[in-house]
């Protein structure tokens, strides 16, 4: 019923309820009882000479005895088909682009409210990172926040509007900020990136310290991550100790440690001492090979069920002129 639908509408015209066709049996079945009920063809009007006229065709009895009747069935018929709800699919497929799945892992512990960046470096790393999604809208992007925990902020997403507002809902103490957990933090943003259908798998690591909290050992997450072809690209964000008021020796990141997650899974390793600094290591991570990436296509529906309504109304109205007016039987 439905490749009969198509035939003769196309296949931008589909049926919500192509079940509900089976109902158009009725309409035939009237048309069938009407030609076929008992007494129809014996009736005979006692005039002299009607055997001359009664056998011969005339398009006037013609009409008389079926128009009526067809228009009927053409209404019930409208009616079912509006009952099916034909819609019109206006399916847009969208052009390939380029695309990178990419997890922002950012340290939230409490050196980040150091000011030897501007203003600090907590609120320079939200501000480099949300300018970084902006010149990336083909990627899929998600965010992770660490300190003594880690917690997934935002899975991977297209809608960057709304990354962009998570990126900014974040805070210091949103998470027990005295201690590092850059193993767990891996481990999270590894977990969520592994299922990724995308050639182009990328956690962009952002610290300022060295790891000294959670249950997972740095060097092993980024093992995994590497067995799950995750390259990681770690960016110390940082002034050397005693270049600025606002640094001390205590505050030294383990580059050591980054340098190793980093050649660990094929990605690389940045220092960053100034707000500029860490504007240009995002600007050299933008520049990552990208890999194909289809949309979905997107498909609109528009219900058409009314032309077919009033169609029935239609079909209605002529056949009851035709039964009560035009063709009114004389008893």
């Amino acid at each position: 019923m439905t490749e009969l639908w198509h035939q003769f509408f196309g296949p931008s015209v589909a049926l919500r309820y192509p079940w509900v066709l089976i109902l158009l049996v009725l309409p035939l079945g009237l048309l069938i009882y009407h030609a076929l009920r008992p007494g129809k063809q014996n009736r005979r009007v006692a005039y002299p000479l009607a055997h001359l006229k009664l056998d011969q065709f005339s398009l006037r009895l013609l009409f008389t005895r079926w128009l009526a009747p067809l228009l009927y069935a053409l209404a019930l018929s409208c009616m079912i088909i509006a009952l099916a709800r034909p819609v019109k699919l206006d399916k847009t497929t969208l052009p390939p682009t380029e695309g990178v799945d990419i997890i922002l892992l950012m340290d939230a512990s409490a050196s980040m409210q150091n000011k030897d960046f501007e203003p600090n470096r907590f609120i320079a790393s939200q501000l480099t990172a949300k300018r970084f999604v902006d010149k990336r809208p083909n990627d899929r992007i998600g965010l992770v926040v660490f300190a003594k925990q880690a917690m997934l902020q935002a899975p991977l997403t297209l809608d960057h509007d709304a990354l962009q507002e998570y990126i900014s809902a974040m805070y210091l103490g949103m998470i027990d900020a005295n201690f590092t957990a850059i193993g767990d933090a891996l481990a999270v943003a590894a977990n969520h990136l592994k299922d990724s259908k995308a050639k182009s798998k990328v956690i962009i690591l952002l610290t300022d310290g060295d790891s000294n909290a959670g249950t997972i050992d740095p060097a092993m997450a980024a093992k995994a991550a590497a067995t799950y072809g995750i390259r990681v690209y770690t960016i110390g964000a940082a002034s050397a100790p005693g270049q600025t008021m606002y640094s001390s020796p205590k505050d030294e990141i383990n580059e050591g440690l980054l340098l190793e997650i980093a050649q660990a899974t094929g990605g690389k390793f940045f220092r960053a001492q100034n707000t500029a600094q860490l504007g240009e290591i995002y600007e050299k991570i933008n520049e990552l090979e990208k890999t194909a990436f289809t949309p979905p296509p997107s498909v609109h529906m528009q219900d058409h069920f009314a032309v077919f309504l009033w169609a029935a109304l239609g079909a209605l109205a002529l056949a009851v002129i035709a039964e009560k007016l035009l063709f009114i039987k004389v008893p």
